[in-house]
């Protein structure tokens, strides 16, 4: 089941990157046609995209480490219904948990390098813009 959320996490977060890249198209043709260099810009992308994708993976990961000590000693039953004694421990294994956020963060990052370096031409986009 975490493999299937971290891979739903990852494929969410490649999505959401390459729609904010498209939606941002005409402004970075812009700076393109202007003479930003692309370099900086795909720099200027990959920083973005990496502190949303940081931040989400964050936020995410303490928020699911709260709950998975709080509800998992509550759902957890023996056979005859009653709390187990001694009480449930929960413990969360450093090596894999940060596999997985890797594994996580490796999709979106990816996708936002790849299209962050493509060739698009500045005039196409910027004509497209126009008839708008």
């Amino acid at each position: 089941a975490a493999g299937v959320a971290a891979a739903l996490a990852a494929v969410g977060f490649a999505v959401s990157a390459a729609g904010s890249l498209r939606e941002r198209g005409a402004e970075l043709a812009v700076l393109r046609a202007l003479g930003a260099p692309r370099r900086r810009l795909a720099r200027m992308i990959a920083v973005e995209q990496g502190v949303l994708v940081t931040l989400a993976l964050v936020v995410g990961t303490a928020l699911g480490t709260v709950l998975t000590r709080a509800v998992i000693p509550l759902i957890v039953l023996t056979e005859r219904a009653t709390r187990p004694v001694p009480a449930v421990l929960v413990e969360l294994p450093l090596p894999q948990v940060a596999l997985l956020l890797a594994a996580v963060a490796a999709a979106p990052l990816a996708v936002t390098a790849a299209l962050a370096v493509r060739r698009g031409d500045p005039v196409v986009s910027l004509r497209e813009q126009g008839d708008e």
